[in-house]
């Protein structure tokens, strides 16, 4: 495995900007962050995207092409979509070498005749498909696997086909719960592709005001405790991270990725201060333009939180991510929310054509 950054592990386990920061008042982040500009910052406007009739029309040729209905009465063939268990063995040994579930028929790929060889087989049926690996399969991670022989046993647990239909009123009362007929289908269709259209452009709006404001944050120093808390929450989720989701431990990981304790170590220290920083940089704000909540007003945020990613209590939202962070991921969106707001959009650079370029260099002599 080539070397990785911990970045690409810290993602996958943590919230950005968690932190530790104060939540029910001023701060003092003047005192290590500094700000050149933050109010009227110029951000690249981001339009909306229209709407064309052939995203319609994929779109609901995408819907009705999933619509499938279950087979139980024949044999798996090419074309439908089926899940099995699946348990490979060495056929020298015996020793298993993966099990689990997967599926077919979704466009996934899988080595030449394994696919092949569960075609033709029932419902809830167990069978071997014998297979010889190409040369080079199980890379460095598994280099016994290179050329073996291999039997995989298999049980086909669900089988459905494909239900190929145009769309008609009929089909739309299927597939829609707002829709009776196909014009109102198409609308609605229209609708949510223009406010999924409007969210990606808010969501880059928002992504490239953050980026013009880091441009003017400067740390005059960061906060000692808070930096040496911090690089420890990293270091922990990253091995917790490397542990329940990547199966190794910290020392494979090291020798996986071709890095020493002392690398690592200045990675996370490099996040904690990337982290750190943009933490104050929220702080700054919050205490400069009064945008800290009160204790009713993050309660009903909690709510709008809770309801945004499926948790029906405080507990468990808290259990999963920590009272702080959710806090501190409030208190993000609504300084988010306060820079969009205040912020001067401008239209993007025109590129330099060929022609222009040439033309340029023409003058500049």
């Amino acid at each position: 495995m080539k070397r990785k950054s911990v970045v690409a592990v810290l993602l996958a386990g943590c919230m950005l900007f968690a932190s530790g920061c104060q939540t029910d008042g001023k701060t003092n982040a003047d005192k290590y962050v500094k700000i050149s500009r933050y109010k009227g910052i110029e951000v690249e406007k981001e339009e909306v995207q229209k709407v064309t009739e052939e995203e319609i029309t994929n779109y609901i040729e995408s819907v009705l092409s999933a619509r499938t209905k279950e087979v139980k009465d024949r044999p798996l063939k090419k074309g439908d979509i089926a899940q099995v268990d699946y348990k490979g063995k060495l056929k020298s040994t015996g020793e298993v070498f993966d099990e689990g579930t997967l599926s077919l028929g979704n466009g996934e790929t899988y080595v030449d005749g394994f696919e092949e060889g569960i075609y033709g087989h029932n419902l809830n049926e167990t069978f071997d498909v014998e297979l010889t690996f190409p040369e080079g399969y199980g890379g460095e991670s598994q280099p016994e696997l290179s050329g073996a022989e291999v039997i995989f046993t298999i049980t086909i647990t669900s089988i459905a086909e494909r239900v190929q239909t145009e769309l008609t009123d009929d089909v739309v009362k299927e597939v829609s719960e707002e829709s009776e007929t196909v014009e109102e289908y198409k609308e609605e269709v229209r609708e949510m592709l223009e406010e999924s259209n409007e969210q990606t452009a808010e969501v880059v709006l928002r992504q490239n005001a953050w980026s013009a404001l880091m441009e003017n944050v400067e740390i005059i120093e960061y906060p000692k405790d808070r930096l040496k808390e911090k690089e420890k929450t990293l270091d922990e989720q990253t091995k917790m991270v490397m542990e329940q989701s990547y199966g190794v431990t910290f020392e494979e990981y090291l020798e996986k990725a071709e890095m020493t304790e002392e690398e690592y170590n200045s990675q996370v220290s490099e996040m904690a201060e990337n982290y750190l920083k943009q933490v104050l940089a929220i702080e700054f704000i919050a205490d400069k333009e009064d945008l800290h909540l009160s204790d009713k007003e993050y309660e009903e945020e909690i709510k709008d939180f809770m309801k945004e990613n499926g948790y029906t209590d405080k507990e468990s939202l808290f259990e999963a991510f920590g009272e702080e962070q959710v806090k501190e991921t409030i208190l993000q969106d609504k300084v988010l929310d306060w820079l969009v707001e205040n912020c001067k959009q401008v239209e993007p650079e025109a590129e330099d054509t060929g022609a222009g370029a040439e033309d340029k260099a023409t003058k500049t002599e």
